[in-house]
């Protein structure tokens, strides 16, 4: 075991990382890297041509691997179709994976599900934001009837848009924010302002280094400043899951390696 990446049970908050480490299916990357941190964000998709669901099988699989090691699982679903698209067929395909999704994952009881509230952009004018508003919410209540699951467990991400879109529609369905750290950064938006307006009511953090206008990097290569201002004045108050959200073995020991440096000066 890479002793130097360990974070399992190092901080406060749950340290997570995808399932995506290593090149190699679902059930390798959990096996390698359940021992060494406490969740892991199951990244999925499903086109149709293409599909990484898991089968019945593989769930057992891991649900017995987390009952080994402790971990929990953040579920995020497909981005292949736009939850709130123009398209309503789009909006319906959307709305019926990610219910099959949370009924295949209820043994692994997930600490939560990640939802992409896609079809906007930030120059959208207020009738377009008020009409994405309107397909948003369509969504967010299929599946908040018949999903069966706590609705404080579905965590709205904050994508290329202000995080203050999002706030009406979390606050009607009860429904949690994913605070994506990386897309505040690389927007250039107010990430204090949206963690100390937001954090009691965060479930997950999505972190990831930010550089010459690209994300999903090693935290190693962000603005260090604003890094350790994020672990030392922020991370010591949050008790949910901070997902390191980069795709590499590099990446991610990387990460946790610069995550551990900092907490511990």
């Amino acid at each position: 075991m890479n002793t130097e990446a360990h974070g399992k049970n190092g901080f406060p908050f749950r340290l997570g990382c995808t399932s995506y480490v290593y090149p190699e299916d679902l059930l390798p990357n959990v096996r390698k890297m359940a021992p060494m941190v406490d969740d892991i964000e199951i990244v999925l998709f499903e086109t149709e041509s293409l599909s990484n669901l898991p089968s019945t099988a593989v769930i057992s699989e891991l649900a017995q691997i987390q009952a080994e090691h402790g971990n929990t699982y953040t579920i995020h679903f497909p981005i292949d179709k736009k939850a709130a698209s123009p398209e309503k067929q789009e909006r319906k395909y959307f709305q019926e994976q990610a219910l099959k999704i949370i009924h295949l994952t209820l043994p692994l009881h997930p600490f939560a599900y990640i939802l992409h509230l896609e079809g906007i952009d930030e120059n959208a004018d207020t009738a377009e934001q008020e009409t994405w508003k309107s397909r948003s919410m369509e969504t967010c209540r299929e599946i908040s009837n018949f999903s069966g699951v706590d609705n404080s467990t579905i965590a709205v991400e904050n994508l290329g848009y202000p995080v203050e879109w999002n706030e009406e529609i979390v606050e009607h369905f009860d429904f949690s924010f994913c605070m994506d750290i990386g897309h505040l950064w690389l927007y250039q938006y107010d990430w204090e302002e949206a963690l100390q307006k937001h954090l009691d009511d965060t479930r997950v953090i999505h972190l990831h280094g930010v550089s010459d206008g690209n994300d999903h990097l090693s935290i190693e290569k962000n603005d260090q400043m604003a890094l350790k201002k994020l672990v030392t004045e922020y991370l010591p108050a949050f008790h949910n899951v901070v997902t390191l959200e980069v795709f590499s073995k590099e990446a991610t020991f990387g990460s946790i390696r610069r995550l551990k440096t900092l907490w511990e000066k």
